[in-house]
């Protein structure tokens, strides 16, 4: 090989290493967005579950049926009526 094939060479490898360590301060920026936009992203899915869960239950306490159901899991019962016990 000859000496000017040899410098070449080098220079390029050098400039390539400079290039990646310059380079690093971006790829950190990259990653710390990204795991900003992901943690934002499952806050943002789990806000619509508890949203879709809560439509659910305004839904049933809209019907005669929920309704008493939550007064009987309150303790509600009708007049006269015994509850039952179960022998747990």
């Amino acid at each position: 090989m000859s000496r000017k094939l040899v410098s070449t060479a080098f220079l390029v490898v050098a400039a390539a290493g400079v290039g990646l360590y310059l380079s690093r301060g971006p790829w950190l920026a990259y990653r710390q967005e990204r795991q900003k936009s992901d943690a934002a992203t499952n806050e943002m899915l789990k806000s619509e579950a508890d949203k879709n869960d809560l439509i659910r239950q305004k839904a049933k306490l809209d019907t005669p049926i929920g309704r008493e159901e939550l007064a009987r899991d309150l303790g509600y019962r009708k007049s006269g009526e015994q509850p039952v016990e179960t022998g747990n």
